[in-house]
């Protein structure tokens, strides 16, 4: 082993809910290490952000930089197929929330805007740097090996584990706890477009889901007139598809041009 390394909080994964815990507990003077297992950048979906994720910018020092890197969002746009209609929510209309708009981001550059910051704020980030194995001792602390990209593995102690690895459920896969929800049997696809119409004035920032009887699709205007087209449905309606994503979720009527294209 490489060394042993002992912290008040050890939190496993830096993405946006890692990075957001490990720099509020900086701020508060806690010793606190991240361990994330890829290199930062790196591409993620997830683009469109919540007004309430607002005020978290605000304490965490980030409001500024988020409002540079991304697309106003002042309003949602739902459409059925079942009845053909288009109902728009705006957020300066809601008298529940305080906060009247937000923003779509690219995620990769999201990500490290927020990792970078919790660094900033005192956390201690190691990236390239998987956890293998987690033990709970009997004297409350949690013992976490994790294995960095020179492949020398190293020993954590840690008062408190944040397990923030997303997808990866890597606690509830250690502990047996994890379950299929097999009434949400879903898969989505997605993709990067050009040249995508976007609406006009100041809803060219709305964000569009489309219901249909297999599931729904979104549309999320990005920086750089990057339109993000994506679809959640039942697994079902995959097989069925003889086309790829392109053709899915870009379509081209028969004698018309292709009126996007994908971007990267």
């Amino acid at each position: 082993m490489q060394d042993r390394r002992e912290r008040d909080v050890l939190v496993i994964g830096g993405g946006p809910a890692g990075s957001t815990i490990a720099g509020l507990l900086a701020q508060k003077r806690r010793h606190v290490v991240v361990l994330e297992k890829d290199r930062f950048p790196r591409f993620h979906i997830g683009e469109s952000l919540l007004p309430l994720n607002l005020p978290f910018f605000e304490q965490l020092g980030v409001a500024d930089e988020v409002e540079r890197i991304g697309v106003y969002k002042p309003e949602a746009e739902v459409i059925s197929d079942e009845h053909g209609q288009a109902a728009t929510f705006r957020f300066d209309r809601n008298p529940h929330l305080r906060i009247d708009h937000s923003y779509h981001v690219r995620r990769a550059e999201f990500d490290k805007l927020l990792l970078d910051n919790s660094r900033r704020l005192g956390a201690t980030v190691i990236e390239g740097t998987r956890v293998t194995e987690v033990e709970f001792g009997t004297d409350g602390r949690s013992k976490v090996i994790a294995v960095g990209s020179n492949g020398v593995p190293s020993v954590w102690f840690s008062r408190f584990l944040v397990d923030a690895s997303g997808r990866d459920t890597l606690l509830l896969r250690r502990l047996g706890l994890k379950r299929v929800d097999k009434r949400n049997n879903t898969a989505a696809v997605f993709g990067h477009f050009r040249n995508v119409p976007r609406q006009n004035g100041s809803a060219e920032g709305m964000i569009t889901i489309h219901l249909f009887q297999h599931g729904w699709f979104w549309m999320i205007p990005l920086p750089d007139q990057v339109m993000s087209v994506g679809m959640v449905g039942t697994r079902s309606f995959f097989p069925d598809q003889n086309r790829g994503s392109r053709q899915l979720l870009c379509p081209r009527r028969r004698g018309e041009p292709q009126r996007c294209e994908a971007d990267g």
